[in-house]
């Protein structure tokens, strides 16, 4: 943890990361091994979302607000999918395929809370792109920076989630 504290300007950030840290890592470790079913690389996946979190740790506003919980747990996911997904070696769709379903202009039509419901029906890597992008404001970039991946790899997860939701919402009318 001290190399992370390395990475803040201030006394006040220090304290404010070591109260975070404390607050969260047993359940960001909980998180990430249910994900990867492996010791070492559940705590990698949460050191990793330590030291993205230490880098942009401007991003946090409350470290006792549920949003920041949801953050925190919605990276140590991704990564800790992302880790799962290279050991496996799955492979993304092509890029034209990502161009067919980039709008997600049906969406207008429902309610929010319809929406929310269908997104809650998405695997855990489809919501938590939907989330990053939709909810926090994520360019495909940023949250590809955040995961270790290529950007063209987001866009095309992102895609297929888009997809999935559609399909989801279609099926539910």
């Amino acid at each position: 943890m001290i190399a992370f504290l390395d990475l803040l300007d201030t006394e006040y950030e220090k304290e404010q990361f070591t109260e975070l840290y404390n607050k969260y890592s047993n359940l960001l470790y909980t998180i990430a091994f249910n994900k990867v079913n492996n010791v070492h690389d559940a705590e990698d996946c949460v050191q990793e979302t330590f030291l993205y979190i230490a880098k942009n740790f401007y991003k946090i506003e409350d470290i006792n607000s549920t949003k920041t919980k949801y953050f925190l747990s919605t990276i140590v996911s991704s990564i800790a999918i992302d880790r799962f997904r290279r050991s496996k070696k799955i492979e993304f769709i092509s890029l034209d395929d990502y161009k067919k379903y980039k709008d997600l202009s049906y969406i207008d039509n429902y309610e929010p809370n319809e929406i929310s419901f269908c997104i809650d029906k998405l695997d855990d890597d489809s919501k938590n792109l939907i989330y990053l992008t939709y909810y926090f404001g994520y360019k495909s970039k940023e949250i590809a920076e955040m995961l270790g991946v290529k950007n063209d790899a987001i866009k095309q997860r992102l895609c297929r989630a888009r997809k999935k939701l559609k399909k989801i919402i279609e099926e539910g009318e």
